[in-house]
């Protein structure tokens, strides 16, 4: 269900060498939050309860009905989608926020700079 794309962008936001062997444990919590609890928190709650530590071979994503795996599948687009808008994982988490959450988007001074060498 996650395309290699999803973790090669999670290793270029953390600017770490990405190794399908070796993925760091955190990244699991990062699945959780951006998209599994995105989407909907007390799916990703049972989720978490029916496999608490998944192991290779154990997919969350595996429990879920079609309609579930497709609700995912499109939250996991959208992830990748601002995650390649973002320079790094505070960056991404701060858009994240603001996409999904409705949260106010505070703007870095990098983000005035990029935004004022668009319009020279």
């Amino acid at each position: 269900m996650f395309p290699p794309e999803f973790w090669y962008e999670l290793a270029r936001l953390e600017n770490i060498h990405y190794s399908p062997r070796s993925r760091p444990l955190r990244w699991g919590k990062y699945v959780m939050a951006f998209v599994y609890a995105a989407v909907d928190k007390d799916i990703a709650k049972e989720l978490k309860n029916r496999i608490p530590n998944p192991q290779h071979g154990q997919n969350l994503h595996q429990l879920l009905k079609e309609y579930g795996r497709e609700r995912m599948a499109a939250q996991l687009n959208q992830v990748l989608g601002v995650m390649k808008t973002c320079r790094d994982m505070d960056d991404f988490k701060r858009k994240f926020a603001w996409v999904f959450k409705k949260s106010p988007l505070q703007l870095s001074f990098f983000d005035l700079v990029e935004a004022s060498d668009l319009m020279d």
